[in-house]
C-alpha cells in the first residue's frame, strides 16, 4: 500500500493479530481489514543532507555513491565501501546500491574494518 500509514493492530484475544486499520496520505480516509500478517518497509528515504558541502557525492535519491574513482581519489583504487572522499567509508541502507537489510549492513560493517585498516596502511607508507 502506497501513500499509506498504519494506525492500528488488532487482536481480540491478545495472542494474533486478526485486523488491520490505515489511513490514506492523499485522502485521510481510513480503513480496516482483516489480516493475520504484515510485512513493514520503512526507511526508504536517506537522512544525508548534513553532507552537503563536504565532498560526498549522492545519487538522485540522495543515498552515499562508494566504490566509483572522484577527482579526490587522484586515480588510486577505491574500496567498493568507500566514498568519494578518501578515508570516508559508507555502509548500509544509506549506501547507494546496498541491499537495504539488517543482514546485508552487519556484513558491510565487518567488511569496512578491513577497508579501513588497508586505507591506513597506504596513507603511513611513504610517498615515492
Amino acid at each position: 500500500m502506497f501513500n499509506t500509514e498504519v494506525v492500528g493492530l488488532e487482536s481480540a484475544h491478545d495472542a494474533s493479530l486478526e485486523r488491520v486499520r490505515w489511513r490514506s496520505r492523499l485522502s485521510g480516509e481510513e480503513e480496516t481489514f482483516d489480516i493475520r500478517n504484515v510485512f513493514l518497509f520503512v526507511g526508504a528515504d536517506p537522512a544525508t543532507s548534513w553532507l552537503d558541502g563536504c565532498g560526498v557525492t549522492l545519487d538522485r535519491g540522495g543515498f552515499v555513491v562508494t566504490g566509483a574513482q572522484s577527482d579526490l581519489t587522484l586515480g588510486r583504487p577505491v574500496s567498493t565501501l568507500e566514498t568519494s572522499v578518501p578515508g570516508v567509508f559508507a555502509v548500509g541502507d544509506v549506501r547507494s546500491g546496498s541491499v537495504k537489510r539488517v543482514g546485508g549492513a552487519i556484513g558491510e560493517g565487518a567488511q569496512v574494518v578491513a577497508a579501513l585498516h588497508g586505507f591506513l596502511a597506504d596513507a603511513a607508507k611513504p610517498a615515492l
